[in-house]
C-alpha cells in the first residue's frame, strides 16, 4: 500500500519503500476486537454458526476482514499459519503488511471501499502477498546498520587516498633531500631548489589529505542516494509482484476480478498517482491488472479454489495476545490445549 498516493505498501511493508514499525508503537486502533472474555475461540461447528457468531461478536470492519482473510486463506492454501488484522482510526487511504503476519487497514481505505468486498479483497490479497513473498521493508535498525556500513566504506576509501598522499609526501621529502645534497656537492643552488620543491610537493600532499577527509560526508550521501534508488526500484518490483499474486488470491477465492480495478480507480484520484515513486504509477498497475485478467481469467481461478473452499472448514478466530488485533487462526485452530487433547487422549 502507498504512503499517500498509492494504496499498497510494504515497513514495509513494506515492505515500500516503507519502513516497518511494530503495531504496539504506531497503531491507535479505532474499534478493537472485544475483550478476551467476549471474543472466545470459535469452534468447528457448522460454517454458518461460526459466521453468525462472528457477525454478532465482532465490530463490522473486523467481521468483514475476518470473512475475507478466511476465504482467501482457505482457497489458496494460506491457512497453515495464522493471520492478524487490525483497523487504525486514521483517515488514510492506506494499508500495510508487517510484523510477521499482520495486515493493517486504515479507516480512510475502508471508507472508500465500503460496500465493495471484492475491492477490499484485492487489497487484502495484495497485503497477504507481501507476507508470502517476504517483501517486508527494512527495519529502522537495519537501515541504521546500512548507514554505518556506508560510513565505514567512505572512511576506508578516504583512508586509501590519505595513505597515497602520505606516500607522495614521503617521496617528496626524499627527493628534496637528494636534490639538496646534490646541490651542495656541486656548490650550486640545488639546496635551495630542493627545499622549495620538497615544500611544494609536501603541501600538495597535505592538501590531498585535507580534501580527501572532506569527501567523507559526500561519499556517504552518494552511497545513501544509490541505496535509496535501488530500494525504490526493488519496491516497485515487489508491488507489481504483490498486485499479481493478490489478484490471483482474490479471484481464486471467488471475488470479482474487477474489484482490483476499482481499487485503482480510488488510487488514481490521489495526488502523484501518475508517477513512479516507491510504487509504480497507477496507470502501469492498471495495465498489468488488465493483462492478468486476460491471462488468468477469474472464472478459471475460482474453479481451482472451489474445491478447497468446499473441503476446508471455516477458520476460527481469537483476540490476538497483543490485545489489539484479531487473529484468524490456522486450520489447526486457536487453542493449544484443545489441540494437544485431540492428539493424545491417554
Amino acid at each position: 500500500m502507498p504512503n499517500n498516493n498509492n494504496l499498497f505498501i510494504q515497513s514495509l511493508t513494506t515492505c515500500s519503500l516503507v519502513v516497518s514499525v511494530l503495531l504496539s508503537n504506531v497503531l491507535d486502533v479505532q474499534a478493537k476486537p472485544k475483550s478476551q472474555q467476549n471474543v472466545k475461540p470459535t469452534t468447528s461447528a457448522s460454517r454458518y454458526d461460526i459466521y453468525k457468531q462472528a457477525k454478532e461478536k465482532l465490530p463490522e470492519d473486523y467481521y468483514v476482514l475476518y470473512r475475507i482473510v478466511d476465504r482467501l486463506a482457505r482457497a489458496n492454501g494460506l491457512d497453515n499459519g495464522s493471520w492478524r488484522v487490525v483497523v487504525d482510526k486514521e483517515y488514510n487511504i492506506n494499508a500495510f503488511a508487517t510484523d510477521v503476519n499482520l495486515l493493517a487497514f486504515y479507516n480512510g481505505l475502508l471508507d472508500q471501499l465500503e460496500g465493495d468486498p471484492s475491492a477490499l479483497a484485492c487489497v487484502v490479497g495484495h497485503e497477504m502477498a507481501h507476507h508470502t513473498k517476504r517483501h517486508i521493508a527494512l527495519s529502522q535498525a537495519e537501515q541504521e546498520k546500512m548507514i554505518a556500513k556506508f560510513q565505514a566504506e567512505a572512511e576506508a576509501e578516504v583512508m586509501k587516498e590519505t595513505q597515497s598522499a602520505k606516500d607522495e609526501a614521503t617521496s617528496s621529502a626524499i627527493g628534496g633531500a637528494l636534490l639538496n645534497t646534490f646541490g651542495n656537492a656541486i656548490g650550486g643552488s640545488g639546496g635551495m631548489l630542493g627545499n622549495i620543491g620538497g615544500g611544494l610537493l609536501s603541501r600538495n600532499a597535505q592538501n590531498r589529505v585535507n580534501l580527501a577527509r572532506k569527501r567523507i560526508p559526500q561519499i556517504v550521501e552518494q552511497k545513501e542516494q544509490e541505496f535509496k534508488q535501488k530500494m525504490a526500484e526493488n519496491s516497485r518490483k515487489n508491488e507489481f509482484e504483490a498486485d499479481e499474486l493478490g489478484y490471483k488470491y482474490m479471484a481464486t477465492a471467488g471475488f470479482e476480478a474487477e474489484g482490483c480495478l476499482r481499487v485503482m480507480e480510488v488510487l488514481a484520484r490521489t495526488p502523484g498517482s501518475e508517477f513512479d515513486t516507491t510504487h509504480p504509477a497507477i496507470p502501469k498497475r492498471i495495465e498489468q491488472l488488465k493483462t492478468l485478467m486476460s491471462d488468468y481469467p477469474a472464472v478459471k481461478l475460482a474453479q481451482e479454489g472451489k474445491q478447497k473452499l468446499n473441503t476446508v472448514p471455516p477458520l476460527t478466530y481469537n483476540l490476538s495476545r497483543d490485545n489489539s488485533s484479531l487473529r484468524i487462526n490456522s486450520r489447526r485452530g486457536g487453542s493449544s490445549a484443545d489441540s494437544i487433547e485431540k492428539m493424545f487422549d491417554n
